[in-house]
């Protein structure tokens, strides 16, 4: 059990690892660090909500809120790839198709199932800490050897040998508003809070009432799946500088590797060189998803062929583009987007907001169209702002990262896409130096491996961080009084 000791009023533990985050991302790691060790780690999630393994993507109550990716490429464990599915076919449905996709809540309950498999095999071994993590340090030499200390929001602190950043993704930026304040009542920057909605209307007599999404990507997709499913009957304008929708999965047939060491060291013929292949797929019966997908496995090495100019260069010209086409939504989910388009409901428009102004009963946005250069005023009862993660972690309003990046234990990376890291994940401080023990796991990795978002990616990372963090383990003396009971309540939470 991690040993708890009274130290004045407050509470004061060691532990193995500490991981901050207890999403799908921590409680993957967890779970693999104790598979892996024997159960030799003891562990402290550290994690604000009651409820391990969901996060933001995977605490939705909504359930026409579906995963992106197929049954059968959303196994935690990437030695057994078929886990998720065999788990689906015995907890929601014996008809479960390894290319359906599956309803994202479900998912959050798989991936709380598999912690509790193996805390139920190691027992004693994790600590669901409900706290946030706020400042970290390491101190000096004592009886286990130098350690880290982490404080918590409650005071509490916690000892750790090693520190797993696994925050997944932050919510987004606000984009610029021009009028818009601090005490604008009808602005939502946080599209993922539970109160994001809030009194939108909800009934058939509210036909006249509008909503404004600001981004057009899958954050907006899921807000207007949301808003459907409440019930709103009204108007849902959704505004991004190009416009751009996330394109929907369909079944093609395959493509094989056509990327290698050889292939060009540039964005500009990169593009020529996937044109030509969607080409020859759409001649052969296949299409340009088929492509995309057969880029997947090589897509973090073909960002580390590029040159940092290179890099750039394609985030100012092909990102969006990219994007919409790599990271597409279900059929079901597109073919309601499409409907709601289709009917109406939904208008799309490519520019941007040039004033914003309220008052009493509305918010006035003028917008810009980006072709014509039109201008035009839209009257709608709620803006959501729905841009997407915000990456540069100077911008996050997080006191951890804060503390981390005043203290010159992390650095951005140079795009300002995430942290700074080494090969392994290791967090690199403000000399260049990678640290000896805190890890970067998830989204935070981005500008050093561009996909790090989706579980196909993020599992493998578990998987290799489990095995340097365990292998690490063992060649330091198991902190004395390290092993320990969950906390009360945890198989509970993980349970429902």
């Amino acid at each position: 059990m991690p040993a708890n000791r009274a130290d004045g009023n407050k509470k004061t533990s060691q532990f193995t690892v500490a991981i901050i985050g207890g999403g799908f991302t921590g409680a993957t790691l967890a779970a693999q660090l104790l598979r892996k060790s024997g159960g030799r780690v003891s562990v402290a999630l550290i994690e604000r909500s009651a409820r391990l393994g969901r996060g933001v993507a995977y605490s939705t109550e909504c359930a026409e809120h579906l995963l992106n990716v197929r049954a059968k490429n959303m196994s935690a464990y990437p030695e057994h790839p078929q886990h998720f599915l065999e788990w689906a076919r015995i907890n929601h449905d014996p008809g479960d198709s390894p290319d359906n996709y599956l309803p994202r809540p479900l998912y959050g309950q798989y991936v709380a199932s598999v912690l509790q498999q193996e805390i139920d095999h190691y027992p004693g071994q994790v600590e669901h800490v409900q706290d946030e993590a706020v400042s970290i340090a390491r101190v000096g030499e004592t009886l286990v050897g130098e350690t880290t200390e982490i404080r918590l929001r409650s005071g509490r602190t916690l000892f750790a040998g090693t520190v797993a950043i696994a925050l997944g993704n932050f919510p987004p930026g606000d984009p610029r508003l021009p009028g818009r304040t601090q005490h604008s009542l009808r602005y939502v920057s946080n599209p993922w809070k539970a109160s994001a909605l809030g009194d939108v209307p909800a009934v058939e007599s509210d036909k006249d009432k509008s909503v404004l999404l600001v981004g057009s990507g899958l954050t907006s997709v899921d807000l207007a799946i949301s808003l459907r499913q409440r019930g709103f009957r009204g108007t849902i304008h959704i505004l991004s500088r190009r416009g751009l929708l996330p394109q929907t999965h369909k079944a093609t047939a395959p493509w094989p590797r056509f990327w290698t060491e050889q292939s060009p060291g540039t964005v500009r013929g990169l593009l020529r060189l996937i044109r030509t292949q969607v080409e020859a797929a759409e001649r052969a019966g296949s299409g340009w998803r088929a492509v995309v997908e057969s880029l997947r496995p090589f897509t973090q090495e073909i960002w580390s062929s590029l040159s940092l100019g290179e890099r750039r260069r394609f985030l100012r010209h092909v990102r969006p583009y990219w994007d919409v086409h790599r990271h597409r939504i279900a059929p079901a989910v597109g073919d309601t987007i499409a409907k709601l388009v289709r009917e109406g409901q939904i208008i799309l428009s490519a520019g941007r907001v040039t004033n914003y102004r309220e008052s009493t009963d509305h918010a006035e946005v003028e917008l810009r169209d980006r072709e014509t250069g039109a201008r035009r005023v839209l009257h709608v009862d709620r803006v959501i702002n729905c841009t997407g993660p915000e990456t540069d972690c100077r911008r996050v309003d997080d006191p951890l990262m804060q503390n981390l990046l005043a203290q010159g234990l992390a650095r951005p990376d140079p795009l300002f896409l995430g942290i700074d890291v080494d090969s392994k994940g290791a967090l690199i401080d403000s000399n260049g130096i990678p640290s000896s023990f805190l890890y970067a796991i998830g989204p935070a990795r981005k500008g050093s491996l561009w996909e790090t978002i989706a579980v196909p990616e993020i599992r493998t990372q578990v998987a290799q961080l489990a095995d340097h963090l365990a292998l690490a383990s063992e060649r330091q003396a198991e902190p004395k009084g390290a092993a320990g009971a969950i906390a009360p309540a945890l198989i509970g939470q993980l349970s429902h």
